[in-house]
């Protein structure tokens, strides 16, 4: 695979650059919380869990070639840690990824300012350019209308729910799986 995601990836507010040790303190202060894990697969994690998921982002971006991209949102200026966005590379046909699945989690501080949409958007374009995906993907747990909000507005299309297709703490769970895919050339 030839093609990589340049970083650190900017938007007027944002910074989107991969985790370092240094972010365990800023990582752990959302993904401890109830509210942000509780239409998860993961989490909430305890510092512990939180030191293994900060190591494996960080091993991650040492991969070669890369097919997972868990990045750090910051935020200007300052570059605190917000929350995190990922792309995960689907396994790639002739050499290439096809498609790649979107994910983020973000401080409740952070909540309903524009940020997530704002920083999935930048993921979405530069996933689809540089890495020439014909198509990027999500699901999200049909609960979390936040998720369902920022998908929808930058232009992912939901595509089916699947009944029972979560395990969670509150038993299986309802699942929207959404889809982005590359404009047809004419």
């Amino acid at each position: 695979m030839a093609c990589a995601l340049s970083l650190p990836i900017e938007t007027e507010r944002l910074s989107l650059r991969d985790f370092c040790s240094r972010d365990l303190e800023a990582l752990h202060s959302y993904a401890r919380l109830d509210e942000v894990t509780q239409y998860l697969m993961w989490g909430p994690n305890d510092l512990q869990a939180s030191e293994a998921q900060l190591s494996t982002f960080i091993d991650a971006a040492a991969d070669m070639p890369r097919t997972i991209y868990e990045l750090a949102l910051t935020s200007k200026p300052g570059g605190r840690v917000i929350g995190a966005l990922c792309l995960y590379l689907d396994e790639p046909t002739d050499g290439m990824p096809q498609g790649a699945e979107l994910g983020f989690v973000l401080h409740p501080a952070s909540w309903g300012k524009g940020l997530a949409t704002e920083a999935a958007v930048a993921l979405l374009t530069r996933g689809m350019s540089e890495l020439e995906l014909n198509h990027i993907w999500a699901t999200c747990d049909t609960r979390n209308l936040a998720s369902v909000g920022v998908l929808e507005k930058i232009g992912m299309i939901r595509q089916e729910t699947i009944r029972s297709a979560r395990d969670t703490a509150d038993g299986l769970v309802d699942e929207h799986r959404y889809l982005y895919s590359a404009p047809r050339s004419a």
